[in-house]
């Protein structure tokens, strides 16, 4: 059976390599066996187009039951578990060329096999920095490229994908007359969705007026819908508000499944890694020029300063609670030397944060005023002196898992409403 393996046909401008599963699917006459797979790859690379995003469809004869995936151009689109073997009957390099746009930085890659490839290149391109460069050795079955082999980590990456963790998300798709511009998609439905469908995810940011469905880019998609139960995306349907749309489709995905992220220490964290440290704030936070809020943090074997971006909003307020001694464990990416960008923290324990505090002056029932720092209090009514008394900050923050908003999650982040994956 083909197993295509396709990435790197969209760029900042236009396209998504997803919609290269629609004109497949048109132009075949053989059937989807399991699922198209959408397979995002490690969030850190500089390489990465703007999705970093590849895909893996897998085609043959369908044999016994099947399942509705999506529509196109009105019609049911099924997959099967059982098949037939079956020859690719399309030419996918002229899809690629026909639809690719024309970019210095787009490097198309297919790659067709008949068999899945080793897991191991998988968890590599989700994890680690994979140079395309080296890596063609590795790679079997049948690998075409246009302008550049960028394409052919994303691609394989996307065969060998094992399936270990996995969501669902129904993306729907304009004509392709109607690609770029402004789109029509109500806020309401996603709202309606972040409220009521427990097993979506990531739909509205109430916090920030974001309608996470649309894309806010030149883009074939008109709307994205994630979730953790395939059969119940359709359904969404029914609660979305906006213009026509000419098709849609079903795909598995390693969307917010965490599988970027290792257990590493931070003297084993390297540049592109993401990783899962535990440590101790060694710096109170501060907020510095652009709205970052940083901090340093080590963890016995070295020290690395923890920022949170400006795009992460009331996260970096959360951040700054933090004081030094706090004991945490960090969820990030390096993309900077010394710097892990955090995608979310979990408070193990706190430290004992005492504050000076006014006396109360006892003549006056009032509270005293600072003379000068180190000189102590007094009462602006009668004069009387003081001295400071410490007591236990009141800072706001407790030992549970604080996450960015979702207007700045990746979309490999796994969200806290859908829980822990062991």
């Amino acid at each position: 059976m083909p197993i295509i393996g396709i990435d790197d046909t969209d760029s900042a401008r236009e396209m998504c390599t997803t919609y290269i599963t629609i004109e497949i699917l048109k132009r075949t006459s053989l059937d989807l066996i399991g699922f198209p797979r959408l397979v995002r790859l490690n969030p850190n690379i500089p390489l990465k187009t703007r999705g970093n995003a590849a895909i893996s469809i897998t085609l043959g004869r369908g044999m016994g039951s099947k399942q509705e995936v999506g529509k196109i151009d009105g019609e049911t689109v099924h997959s099967y578990e059982r098949f037939e073997e079956a020859k690719l009957d399309i030419d996918l390099m002229s899809i690629i060329e026909e639809f690719s746009p024309r970019d210095e930085k787009t490097n198309p890659a297919v790659i067709v096999t008949g068999e899945r490839e080793n897991e191991n290149f998988y968890w590599e391109a989700v994890r680690e920095f994979v140079d395309y460069r080296e890596v063609k050795g590795r790679i079997g079955g049948e690998i075409e490229t246009i302008n550049g082999d960028v394409g052919i980590v994303g691609a394989n990456a996307a065969n060998s994908w094992p399936e270990k963790h996995a969501t669902y998300e129904l993306i729907s798709y304009l004509k392709k007359e109607r690609w770029g511009g402004n789109h029509f998609v109500s806020p309401l439905g996603a709202e309606y969705l972040e409220r009521n469908f427990p097993d979506t995810f990531d739909n509205f940011d109430f916090a920030n007026n974001y309608n996470a469905i649309r894309p806010t880019t030149k883009t074939p998609v008109l709307f994205g819908i994630r979730g953790i139960d395939h059969v119940n995306l359709h359904r969404t349907l029914e609660y979305i508000e906006s213009e026509p749309y000419d098709s849609y489709i079903i795909y598995k995905t390693n969307q917010g499944t965490d599988d970027h992220l290792v257990r590493r220490t931070i003297s084993g964290t390297r540049l592109y890694d993401s990783s899962i440290i535990d440590g101790v704030v060694a710096s109170n936070p501060v907020m510095i020029r652009g709205g970052v809020a940083i901090f340093d943090f080590s963890d016995g074997s070295g020290s690395i300063k923890a920022v949170a971006m400006q795009p992460t909003k009331e996260f970096r307020e959360t951040v700054t609670k933090l004081r030094r001694g706090d004991r945490l464990r960090l969820f990030g990416g390096v993309t900077k030397e010394g710097y892990i960008n955090l995608e979310k923290f979990k408070v193990l324990s706190l430290s004992n944060v005492l504050e000076i505090q006014p006396p109360l002056c006892l003549n006056c029932n009032i509270k005293m005023e600072s003379v000068g720092k180190g000189k102590g209090y007094r009462c602006r009514r009668c004069g009387k002196r003081g001295e400071g008394e410490a007591k236990d900050a009141s800072r706001g923050i407790a030992a549970e898992t604080y996450e960015v908003p979702i207007v700045a999650r990746r979309h490999l982040s796994r969200p806290l409403k859908l829980g822990v994956i062991a």
